[in-house]
């Protein structure tokens, strides 16, 4: 890059990092992302630091017009570029002023190298086509695992958000509110907290979230401590600029259903759900759901982003699939070869465990209790119909 105003700059620790939030704000405020945000990239360093941070920052005339907010972890017997927040399992993307510096920063990270992996991208996005014009030169795969999430538009502020819905949706409604009244009073509470208020109330909103299955599977954030400190960082900082919104769903004095979403671009987004099993047969976070989505209508919100994958009872609303794809890259190098050959071993391993699951039963193809019990702890209860 002789010649030009261009700089490359690699952030490898947290001090280095924390001294960009400044800029970073400048350069993210008007990506309508909440990932890309300094808040939640801050967050999810603190949170995790197993992994090298390696954030690449492209400067011009000092400036700062892209960024990659990498890490450098440990894959196989090479090292391979993820996005510091993979362990979130949100959608991820490369941050970058416009198309030009976002061609600009793929080529520096193909310069650099590394096998990269930059998973949930959006199939529309102008990372994945960039990324498919860019990678030409060395050995790359962009892998479609048929990975969606889901968006619920409010196209007509003025328009009950019912009128989404089927006729069948609407009894469905009516019907689970019927039987949650059954047990006591329902309440819902949707709220943006202060930052005084919080603690208490994330002290709840996990208690609950990690009841139920999540407690049994210890995978709740009661029992995840480096997922839950990233929360309650993140949630902090967002409540300190009022875009926090926290769902609470009571059924008498019992909480029966919470939910913790993000306000960002004039939308919101899902982060977290959780209900009480004991009401399981009302389906609280299909109503808690349904009152946060009428909420964010009221207030003038653009829609509602399911993030995670998308799942059959976000077509109550008749939300919008957006598809998501993975892409990879192997550069011509030690390290490219040996992370395609881990990503090829583990793939065969995946195949060959799910036909051995799918055969355990009667060896004739019918599924196994194994896979019996993982649908079961995939498919929501609060949801059923």
């Amino acid at each position: 890059m002789a010649g030009t105003a261009l700089t490359v700059e690699v952030v490898s620790d947290l001090p280095h990092l924390e001294a960009l939030e400044g800029e970073w704000n400048s350069l993210a405020w008007g990506i309508p992302w909440p990932m890309a945000q300094f808040g939640w990239i801050i967050s999810a360093a603190r949170a995790y630091q197993d992994d090298r941070l390696c954030i690449i920052v492209l400067r011009k005339s000092g400036t700062i017009q892209a960024v990659a907010p990498f890490v450098l972890r440990r894959y196989g017997l090479a090292h391979r570029l993820e996005c510091l927040d993979h362990k979130l399992s949100e959608p991820q993307r490369l941050i970058a002023r416009n198309e030009h510096y976002l061609q600009l920063l793929l080529k520096v990270l193909r310069m650099a190298r590394y096998p990269l992996l930059l998973r949930g991208s959006a199939t529309t996005s102008e990372d994945v086509h960039e990324f498919k014009r860019l990678t030409r030169a060395g050995l790359w795969v962009e892998k479609t695992s048929g990975s969606q999430d889901s968006f619920v538009p409010f196209s007509d502020i003025g328009q009950d958000l019912e009128e989404r819905m089927s006729t069948k949706r609407r009894c469905t409604l009516r019907r689970k509110r019927r039987a949650a009244e059954k047990h006591g009073t329902v309440r819902f509470t949707i709220t943006r907290p202060r930052p005084d208020e919080l603690p208490e109330l994330l002290d709840e909103f996990c208690r609950v979230e990690s009841s139920g299955w999540k407690g049994r599977a210890a995978t709740g954030l009661q029992y995840d401590s480096k997922r839950s400190s990233f929360f309650r960082m993140y949630s902090t900082r967002m409540a300190h600029e009022g875009a926090l919104r926290l769902g609470f769903m009571t059924i008498g004095n019992a909480t029966a259903a919470v939910r913790l979403d993000v306000i960002w671009a004039n939308k919101s987004w899902e982060l977290e759900i959780g209900y009480d099993e004991h009401f399981a047969h009302c389906s609280p976070g299909l109503l808690l759901s349904h009152e946060a989505l009428r909420h964010g209508q009221a207030e003038g919100l653009l829609g509602h982003h399911f993030l995670g994958e998308a799942e059959p009872w976000h077509d109550t609303w008749a939300a919008n699939k957006v598809n998501r794809v993975t892409l990879r890259y192997y550069p011509t190098t030690m390290s490219g070869m040996s992370a395609l050959f881990q990503d090829a071993l583990s793939r065969v391993g995946r195949t060959i465990r799910r036909r051995r699951r799918l055969l355990s039963a009667d060896g004739k193809g019918a599924p196994g209790k194994s896979d019996a019990h993982l649908k079961e702890n995939r498919t929501n209860p609060m949801t059923a119909t």
